[in-house]
């Protein structure tokens, strides 16, 4: 039953009238542009979804989302598992002008044609819940051997070359000639 809700376009309206709620596993294998920043698409996002009016008739969705992915490191580029939490709370909107005009508590997502397409909304928050970033706990890291050997220490002359003697000399052999 819960994948119906990720199958076909919402009402909208039917739902946020009767203050309904829906709770849905979605597996990382149907979220095609959250794998392309994945090293792998296993595991499942878990999401708790509140549909209500809110002011003025406002469709709102009150919800949370949590689930396990894998990243990158950009430290060792090896696998790294991190599990994104995330709340949020959209503004169902049908208009540019209405979406402007939405509290700025509200995530605007809009809707078409009266209906909700939910699997892309779910799919763009746990995008956002990506982590700029992605590391290993500080000293987890399996750093590739080279980066962590003693590198030979480089000897810096202490005599500074100054930019202006080619200047100098001139002035010399200008002074000398005359």
């Amino acid at each position: 039953m819960q994948n119906e809700y990720l199958r076909h376009p919402l009402d909208p309206w039917k739902l946020c009238t009767a203050e309904g709620a829906i709770s849905v596993d979605v597996p990382m294998q149907d979220m095609q542009r959250l794998q392309e920043m994945l090293v792998s698409a296993e595991g499942k996002a878990h999401y708790e979804l509140h549909f209500s009016l809110g002011q003025h008739r406002l469709l709102q969705v009150q919800g949370k989302v949590k689930g396990e992915v894998t990243l990158e490191c950009q430290r060792c580029l090896e696998a790294v598992s991190q599990t994104l939490e995330s709340e949020f709370l959209w503004g169902l909107v049908t208009s540019e002008e209405a979406a402007v005009n939405l509290p700025r508590t509200h995530e605007p997502v809009f809707i078409e044609n009266e209906t909700l397409d939910l699997l892309p909304a779910l799919e763009d928050e746990l995008i956002l819940a990506l982590p700029l970033v992605a590391y290993h706990p500080e000293g987890s890291c399996k750093v590739p051997g080279q980066l962590t050997e003693q590198q030979p220490e480089v000897q810096v002359s202490t005599k500074k070359h100054n930019p202006f003697s080619a200047l100098a000399d001139l002035k010399k052999s200008l002074k000398s000639g005359q």
